[in-house]
């Protein structure tokens, strides 16, 4: 059987057909569940298709980019988006905006995400290796992966699967760092950014990757010092980058206290036994990958660069690993590591970083038979997913396209952790959000417009309106004067000191921070640009 891999141009045709078959029948049965008219279903996915729909509505009111959205608590609103980054999520939302169904939107944006991470891992495990055997057997092993399975169809964890398409980039990012002098700074700029503005623990953890991995190349640096420089730039100009998201947040969390603090979540207790990790269930690494990173004994380790990066991501990846067990003093560092809450999320960069020492030693191994390990990759990894698939017993739902225009279904948010710790009650959270009260419990009917709360005919020093108090939040009496609002309110609702006036406007109109925070993202996406286009021209002329 001829080499298609050997970049001859005999083959090349051949190869790529070969690539693109390989391809679709990865995606396809990676992609199977969603080829139904009901929804499919997981442990978060109430909460996520929220998050869409509150999207939606201020798409359709005008309001966009509003950080605390109104849909919540029938009404009351919540800071969804000011907490949990919406990047990705504007794509099934402007689905529902232009009148496509909540089932239906939600499988194009899982669908896409699969397709952009296989993308993600083959370009990097690509420019990693310099092989497309191996840029291709990584993206397999990556996509049909039982953790990204299960973050999908099992847990619906939205963010991690999310993230799943931007971590290859921080990867091959480090390579180029360390291994190409950095010709190509966007790749671990444009890995950590996407990263962060899809979930920020798995940007936690790509930090401690890149700590981990700067430590390991230690030498690199030492010969050529102006490489720590020239990250220090790229590292800046990501936080400039991404600073509407992070920067509000840290400035929320300096102001008030959120629900998040009441409770430790016991990460000691969801910490794994050594067997776990092997098991086929959600929260699992499962066995396939372990079983091809058997190639690591089929190759020489010796001089190959390629070898040598391969065996950095594995022992990486096993750390990684051997982090989510008692190996690791879980107990003794719970108050510092608690927002891990699950041990087991490592998992996501042992998929990682498995998936290309996989795809390099593989290559390596059969490196005459290339096209037939191939297949004997995506054998393997299909078992594995079409096992784990009809092991999850989440099952579909058909979600009427009205079904959060029920305030019960608008309280979804898990463990609302970024509640104000001001909520004495959360289940009376939009019972009462049609009613105000003054400072003698008098009620008064409000009137909701988009992103704006009026209340009329006030005759008291203050009152109590239904929305639920975040510091951005500004009012207005009937002449335009600003009135004084703080979080002191009944059940944490925003107080208007009337002032005497007898109506007042209220809307959440962000802090300044808030405001700086996005010019200063804007201006770092023109600059990009402007550079970009610079070089560009400057290389065109040359």
């Amino acid at each position: 059987m001829p080499d298609l891999f050997d970049g001859s141009k005999k083959s090349e045709g051949s190869g790529r057909a070969f690539t693109a078959a390989v391809s679709l029948v990865t995606l396809i049965f990676a992609c199977l569940p969603l080829f139904s008219v009901n929804c499919i279903q997981g442990h978060d996915i109430d909460y996520h298709l929220l998050r869409i729909e509150a999207l939606k509505t201020g798409i359709l009111n005008g309001a966009p980019f509003l950080r605390v959205n109104m849909l919540f608590f029938g009404g009351e609103g919540y800071a969804s988006s000011m907490f949990y980054p919406d990047f990705l999520l504007y794509i099934p939302s402007v689905l529902r905006s232009i009148g496509a169904g909540i089932g239906l939107s939600y499988h194009i944006f899982v669908a896409f995400c699969i397709i952009a991470a296989f993308l993600s891992m083959y370009f990097s495990a690509r420019y990693i290796s310099e092989s497309s055997t191996a840029a291709l057997i990584s993206a397999v092993c990556y996509t049909l992966c039982q953790y990204h399975i299960d973050d999908i169809y099992t847990r619906a964890a939205v963010g991690e699967f999310t993230a799943f398409i931007f971590i290859p980039l921080v990867a091959a990012g480090l390579y180029d760092l360390t291994e190409k002098d950095f010709k190509k700074p966007w790749l671990i700029m444009a890995g950590m950014a996407g990263t962060l503005l899809c979930h920020t623990l798995t940007t936690v953890f790509c930090i401690l990757l890149c700590i981990g991995y700067l430590l390991i190349r230690v030498r690199v640096f030492m010969k050529k010092p102006e490489l720590l420089l020239k990250l220090f730039i790229a590292a800046l100009i990501t936080a400039a980058l991404t600073c509407f998201y992070w920067l509000p947040v840290m400035e929320q969390m300096s102001l008030m206290e959120f629900k998040y603090t009441e409770s430790i979540f016991d990460v000691d207790y969801e910490k794994l036994l050594l067997r776990q990790i092997f098991e086929n269930s959600a929260g699992r690494m499962g066995i396939a990958l372990f079983v091809l990173l058997f190639s690591v004994f089929l190759i020489k380790h010796g001089e190959d660069e390629k070898v040598r990066v391969a065996d950095i991501f594995a022992a990486a990846g096993l750390v990684f690993t051997l982090f989510t067990t008692g190996l690791f003093p879980w107990k003794r560092l719970s108050g510092l590591v608690s927002s891990v809450q699950f041990p087991w999320r490592l998992f996501i960069m042992s998929c990682l970083l498995f998936s290309i020492a996989a795809g390099i030693y593989i290559s390596k191994a059969a490196a005459d038979k290339k096209n037939i390990a191939v297949i004997l990759v995506l054998s393997v990894m299909t078992v594995s997913a079409v096992t784990n698939l009809n092991r999850t017993e989440e099952g579909y739902y058909s979600y009427s396209d009205d079904y959060y225009d029920q305030v019960k279904f608008t309280k979804s948010v898990i463990g609302g952790e970024w509640l104000p710790k001001a909520v004495s009650d959360r289940n009376k959270l939009g019972n009462d959000r049609d009613t105000a009260f003054d400072a003698e419990g008098k009620d008064y009917e409000v009137l909701r417009q988009g992103n704006t709360v009026s209340v009329t005919a006030l005759d008291s020093a203050y009152v109590d309106v239904p929305l639920i108090y975040y510091p951005g939040y500004s009012a207005k009496d009937g002449t335009g004067t600003a009135l004084k609002v703080d979080g002191s309110g009944k059940n944490g609702c925003v107080r208007v000191y009337t002032a005497g006036a007898d109506s007042v406007k209220v809307y959440y109109g962000g802090t300044v921070l808030q405001k700086a925070a996005d010019i200063i993202s804007l201006l770092t996406i023109l600059m990009i640009i402007a550079f970009v286009i610079f070089k560009r021209k400057k290389a065109g002329k040359e």
